[in-house]
């Protein structure tokens, strides 16, 4: 009923918070990496696409 589609929605929300927080984190790392390594070792590290990468090269000049 109502409690189980509030609870439900309550846990949706939790882990599409906890997906956007790594997604975050691993976009920080990125972008402190890029001084200091290639595109391929920063997506190997991060599990960013070396597209993702780019991007963020491109946009940090």
């Amino acid at each position: 009923g109502k409690a189980e589609g509030k609870a439900e929605g309550k846990a949706e929300g939790k882990a599409e918070g906890k997906a956007e927080g790594k997604q975050e984190e691993k976009l920080e790392i990125a972008r402190k990496s890029l001084d200091l390594l290639d595109n391929e070792t920063i997506s190997q590290i991060t599990g960013l696409t070396v597209d993702e990468i780019q991007n963020l090269r491109e946009t940090s000049l």
